[in-house]
């Protein structure tokens, strides 16, 4: 399963709407929770201006206490991921989002994790087909 910036924030703040859903779905994760780099960025940013630094680093503790798939983006990956954000420029698509789309392909997985349902609607995995978005 990759994990969005959204998803990431609703699972690790409990004042987030979406926080029990997301909770239940990454606790009962049976699969990879793949996080990329430029997901990690994001939320670390948001978690740090919303929270301050001593929840982002206990957050960044529990991303790095190897329950969590941190991927890495290879100049391959990330010319692939340039190449959505052209695509879907008319959205438009960061590289953070494109890298999600690549990470499912490279990771054989059609699931998602996200509360951006405006961003993965529209894209489509290497394969044509649509990621299926949780919640």
């Amino acid at each position: 399963m990759i994990v969005d910036t959204s998803a990431l924030l609703a699972y690790f703040d409990a004042a987030e709407p979406q926080h029990e859903a997301v909770a239940v779905l990454i606790d009962a994760a049976d699969e990879p929770l793949v996080v990329s780099p430029y997901i990690v960025a994001e939320l670390d940013y948001l978690v740090l201006t919303r929270h301050g630094s001593h929840i982002e680093r206990l957050v960044l503790d529990e991303l790095t206490s190897g329950a969590w798939e941190l991927a890495t983006m290879s100049r391959e990956r990330l010319a692939t991921a340039a190449e959505i954000v052209r695509q879907y420029s008319d959205v438009p698509v960061g590289v953070a989002d494109a890298s999600n789309i690549v990470l499912a392909d490279a990771y054989r997985t059609r699931t998602v994790a996200t509360l951006d349902h405006r961003h993965f609607t529209v894209l489509r995995l290497g394969d044509g087909s649509a990621p299926l978005i949780i919640p």
